[in-house]
């Protein structure tokens, strides 16, 4: 018996099954290697991302106390007298003289508020009201290591213009006022203290404490 010759029509509807599986194939293969690709470079950026996590440095704590305090202090001893405390504000133009014992510890706090509500009430001369009568015993105060923006931040909690610098030992060593952080925030981008921060403290430190009214104008 003579072989049979396909047909021209079987030939031809079998090549466009052929050619489109090797297509499918081929897109396979290309999705294939194009997420292994990409899988790779993930791989690649997440060692380089985590490699530069590892090398940051820290950013600096910022200015110190010690380095924007006014200092040496002027002060008075907790014998001396009302008088005394007065004097010592008028002569070196301050408003706080802090109250110290013989080693130079802090005792407490007299300001030229404290001066004036003391001559108005007692009616009695200042030489002969003792400082340890009308000094604030409870004294905030700050580190001479602490950062300037944490003694800002306990200025506005305390509502407090100036803050009483102790060392290490507790000694008396500089005083920190509102103007040494306007000075700090002005003079050094490092200091840690901004201008937003310098505002907020002092709009805290002016707000009128619980129980007290506003004067009024006249």
């Amino acid at each position: 018996m003579p072989r049979q010759t396909p047909s021209k029509k079987t030939t031809e509807s079998t090549e466009p099954d052929s050619k489109a599986s090797a297509e499918k194939k081929s897109a396979s293969s290309r999705k294939g290697a194009s997420a292994t690709t990409k899988k790779a470079t993930t791989k690649k950026t997440t060692k380089k991302t985590t490699a530069k996590k590892a090398t940051t440095k820290k950013a600096p704590a910022g200015t110190t106390v010690a380095e924007v305090m006014s200092s040496p202090v002027h002060r008075v001893d907790v014998s001396a007298s009302m008088n005394e405390a007065a004097q010592s504000m008028w002569e070196h133009d301050i408003g706080v003289v802090p109250v110290v014992d013989a080693e130079g510890r802090i005792e407490g706090i007299v300001t030229d508020r404290d001066v004036a509500m003391t001559a108005y009430l007692q009616g009695r001369a200042l030489r002969d009201i003792p400082v340890r009568e009308v000094m604030s015993s409870n004294v905030q105060s700050v580190r001479s290591d602490e950062a300037v923006v944490a003694a800002a931040y306990k200025m506005s909690q305390h509502q407090m213009r100036r803050l009483p610098v102790l060392d290490g030992e507790g000694a008396l060593v500089g005083m920190l006022s509102l103007n040494d952080l306007a000075g700090a925030s002005s003079d050094s981008k490092d200091s840690g203290v901004t201008e937003h921060d310098l505002a907020d403290t002092l709009r805290a430190v002016c707000m009128p404490r619980a129980g007290t009214e506003p004067l009024a104008a006249s």
